[in-house]
């Protein structure tokens, strides 16, 4: 009598399937806990197994060659849906998003290597699972009433109810509705009620999910807003009001403009969004919107001056090069002025020295050149007007000498024998003295005068001088003269 006993076995771990392909051998599939009976889709993982039972050779089986297959998924360790290699006894798979199965599948081979038994690797035993693919569809735009619409919605203001629905999303069991401030709803499931308040907006949005599957959702939303008057722009700014003038607002959803003045101005406007601007005296202007459809009005608009008066002087602001008020200048140096005012509809015209004959005063509007060679203080002046009448204002500019700080002089050695050097500077960097004269202290009286003609060091040859102690004294053009005490040894 002849014995058939069953070969070899493959396992995939977990839940066990066997193909029988091969006489005396069978294969057996497992797979995690989650990814059996069903398995989630995206980027969740799902661990399978193979290995060979009742096969000694080749580590067990777990050095053999594995062939895995997938359908509606990838293998994460090559993200590609097929993977064959030598001891591929686990994969991880990531399952496709759709409404329908997958199936995985796993074939045995000889491997590169014979070590081991490997040799002996049963070939072509295989076994294939079909995994059903937890999906999710997403719901459809949301419905107003019957219709839907995209991105953001708007309708009239008011409280009546409206009906709120999407379509279906596949594989939904639950829909979770959020909705504006202050609505009411009623119902549930795809299609509910909402009761708005009057005039509040927000965003409708429904969430979908399965409720056996944890934390996978789906969602649709929609904006909502309502007609509300927005906050009005006058197309002027501040106005100067020598004649009645016509002003203009803009404001989105508004039926009517309420325009409010102050001071001795009045706005003819019949509630429309065009006023015409009279007075008396000065005051303010500015507008609010209202919507009619949702009985809501706006803030009101920034406020407008409106000015009928003539230029204040304390409005007024005269500035050296647009710094402060000047109150020294160097004698010939000159000077820009420069006049400005935030008074609407002010211009200046003429400037005027206190000292015309001993000034140069150039000008073109509120710009001035001021200059002057006599050392004096002066006061210029320019007129301000408008159509109300002038007025001036002033700066008093005064000029002087711009004396230099004499430079101490560097002298060495000091006592000296046959000469003296002198340290004078770069003329770029100082003022080089004219002359430079040697007084003995004895008699007071000037032994040597040099003319001095370039920069850097002077020597002076002292030899022919007797001994004792001068003074050596530097004279310049603009600077006081400075004298150093010196021995002569």
């Amino acid at each position: 009598m002849r014995t058939l006993s069953l070969g070899k076995t493959l396992l995939v771990s977990g839940c066990i399937f066997l193909n029988t392909a091969v006489l005396g051998q069978t294969v057996q599939m497992t797979c995690d806990a989650n990814g059996c009976n069903s398995a989630m889709p995206g980027q969740n993982l799902h661990q399978y197994s193979a290995n060979i039972l009742d096969f000694e050779d080749c580590q067990e089986g777990s050095h053999c060659k594995f062939k895995w297959e997938v359908t509606n998924g990838i293998f994460n360790n090559n993200n590609s849906t097929t993977l064959i290699a030598d001891g591929a006894t686990k994969v991880d798979v990531k399952w496709n998003n759709v409404n329908g199965n997958g199936t995985i599948k796993v074939t045995t081979d000889k491997p590169a290597s014979q070590a081991d038994g490997c040799k002996n690797c049963p070939v072509g035993l295989t076994v294939t699972k079909t995994i059903p693919i937890k999906y999710l569809g997403t719901p459809g735009n949301i419905k107003i009433n019957g219709v839907a619409y995209t991105g953001s919605y708007q309708f009239s203001c008011g409280t009546a109810p409206i009906t709120v629905s999407v379509t279906p999303a596949t594989n939904a069991t639950n829909y979770a509705w959020s909705y504006p401030a202050g609505w009411a709803k009623s119902g549930s499931g795809a299609s509910i009620t909402l009761t708005p308040t009057k005039n509040t907006g927000g965003t409708i949005k429904v969430v979908a999910s399965r409720g056996d599957v944890l934390n996978l959702e789906t969602f649709s939303q929609l904006a909502i807003t309502r007609p509300l008057p927005t906050k009005p722009v006058i197309n002027s700014g501040d106005i100067l009001l020598c004649n009645p003038k016509t002003i203009t607002a803009s404001a989105t959803n508004a039926s009517s403009y309420n325009w409010v003045t102050t001071g001795g101005i009045t706005a003819n406007s019949g509630n429309t969004n065009t006023a015409q601007i009279t007075g008396v005296s000065s005051g303010t202007v500015k507008v609010s919107a209202t919507s009619a459809v949702c009985g809501v009005t706006s803030a009101f608009s920034n406020t407008i001056n409106v000015k009928r008066s003539a230029p204040l002087a304390a409005s007024l602001l005269v500035t050296e090069n647009g710094g402060g008020s000047p109150d020294f200048m160097c004698n010939g140096s000159g000077v820009s002025l420069h006049a400005e005012t935030a008074e609407p509809g002010t211009n200046f015209s003429s400037w005027v020295s206190s000292d015309p004959a001993n000034t140069i005063l150039n000008y073109n509007g509120g710009s001035a050149y001021f200059n002057s060679y006599v050392n004096s203080c002066y006061g210029v002046t320019v007129v301000a007007s408008n159509c109300f009448g002038s007025v001036q204002k002033g700066i008093t500019i005064c000029v002087d000498n711009c004396v230099k700080a004499t430079p101490t002089p560097s002298i060495h050695p000091n006592p000296a024998d046959d000469y003296i050097d002198i340290a004078l500077g770069e003329r770029n960097t100082v003022e080089i003295p004219e002359q430079i004269k040697i007084i003995s202290e004895a008699g007071s009286r000037e032994l040597k005068s040099v003319n001095v003609v370039t920069d850097g060091m002077l020597r002076l040859n002292v030899s022919d001088l007797p001994r004792g102690v001068y003074q050596i004294v530097l004279i310049y053009k603009n600077l006081e003269s400075k004298s150093v005490r010196v021995v002569l040894q």
